[in-house]
């Protein structure tokens, strides 16, 4: 496997063009930021939201709070590039494409910590520029996936782990071109998309090295998948006129389930990102024509849609005049930190969209770490309330069944 070790010195470019507190999109309260340099289109997350990587027409790049954004190099598809940016669960390595020594693309790990870069090599051929590029990694950070090339310009999905190299992943349609866009945790399940003989972009997956096509319940075919669950469970893809360009989830199980339609007449819905427990789908709606950021975001909880606007006034996160959560391009493994880019009165610019999340010990009502006789007696207090926080069951009264949650909660908060 052909390695290129390239100990960078990360260049610190932007340390201070967030607008607001960066501690406090992450402090778990909600919070609303532009990134104020154009032209930045983050596209991966780490799970707890605290790692975010990109790209402009200049390099990769990758923000966090206590550091701002970093260069990282590379060549990105607005650069003459291709693929995308992605990030590991842990925030420690981050997938891209970079220029090797002979001048061609191929996909890489950078690992954080150390500003090194190792490509995945390629199959020994070029289409033009690229040889491969980076379309996502898995959660573990141990697998990539993406496009190749092979000969005579023929796109190949392909896997690459530290074990077993570069794979070329195939296509069941002899001389059609195949992609993989995404991967579960472990990279077990691979989604991506088949080219008929007619050329057409068909919903694929490949579990156990074997690929498999998508289709709807009526055995129709679908648009290209471009997310999968961490667990591998779940994928999400593009609709096609079979099944009137409807997004679409599906799953061994269930079989294809659409999206909802569009809110918006005569745009189309481009899932982006599922949570761990599959109750939250980030996308957006609009056109099928450029520009990318002529539509609108939205999160699907639990089967309702809600414009990322609107739900952010719900939590009380105040958005700037004029700015549109446009284009959603992929949100952290909990559900809670959204990021892409958003429409604003100064042009095109990323955004991060930090939702407040749950509290991790919900029965400690006054907040000192344990559950203990102080927070029956603010239960107690609230007894027979409509709501609020003392509603541990969320059955909308307060009650009997939540001194029972809250005493199974009893002690120390994890």
């Amino acid at each position: 496997m052909p390695t290129i070790a390239l100990r960078r010195s990360a260049t610190l470019f932007a340390t201070s063009i967030l607008l607001g507190s960066a501690s406090a999109a992450l402090a778990g309260g909600g919070a609303f930021h532009l990134l104020g340099t154009a032209g930045l289109t983050p596209s991966g997350v780490s799970a707890d939201g605290s790692v975010v990587a990109g790209y402009n027409t200049a390099s990769f790049w990758y923000w966090t709070s206590e550091q701002g954004l970093v260069s990282i190099g590379g060549i990105p598809p607005s650069g003459g590039g291709a693929g995308s940016a992605d990030v590991s669960s842990d925030g420690s390595r981050i997938g891209y494409t970079i220029l090797n020594p002979s001048g061609k693309t191929e996909g890489a790990f950078y690992e954080v910590a150390s500003g090194t870069t190792t490509s995945v090599g390629n199959f020994g051929f070029s289409c033009d520029l690229s040889a491969t590029s980076c379309w996502g990694i898995s959660a573990d950070g141990t697998t990539m996936v993406g496009l190749g090339w092979h000969n005579q310009c023929g796109a190949r999905a392909y896997r690459h782990t530290a074990s077993g190299g570069l794979v070329d992943l195939g296509s069941l349609v002899p001389g059609a071109s195949s992609r993989a866009n995404a991967c579960s945790g472990n990279g077990s399940v691979i989604a991506g998309w088949q080219d008929t003989i007619q050329g057409a972009r068909q919903a694929a997956y490949w579990k156990g090295g074997v690929e498999k096509l998508i289709f709807t319940s009526t055995g129709q075919p679908l648009g290209e998948a471009g997310v999968v669950s961490n667990d591998g469970v779940w994928i999400l893809g593009l609709g096609a006129d079979t099944n009137n360009n409807l997004a679409w989830r599906w799953s061994e199980q269930t079989g294809y389930i659409a999206l909802p339609a569009t809110p918006i007449p005569g745009f189309r819905g481009y899932p982006t990102g599922i949570s761990d427990d599959g109750t939250r789908i980030v996308m957006f709606y609009r056109t099928p024509f450029p520009p990318a950021t002529g539509g609108e975001g939205y999160l699907w909880i639990n089967g309702t849609l809600h414009s990322l606007e609107t739900l952010a006034a719900s939590e009380g996160i105040t958005i700037p005049t004029g700015v549109r959560m446009a284009l959603p391009l992929a949100m952290s493994a909990d559900g809670y930190t959204i990021v892409g880019s958003a429409r604003t009165p100064s042009g095109v610019q990323g955004f991060v969209l930090d939702l407040p999340r749950p509290a991790a010990c919900p029965a400690d009502l006054n907040g000192d770490g344990q559950v203990a006789s102080q927070d029956i007696a603010a239960l107690l207090s609230a007894w027979g309330n409509v709501g609020g926080t003392e509603d541990l069951n969320g059955d909308g009264t307060v009650g009997s069944q939540d001194i029972a949650v809250l005493l199974s909660a009893w002690g120390a908060c994890p």
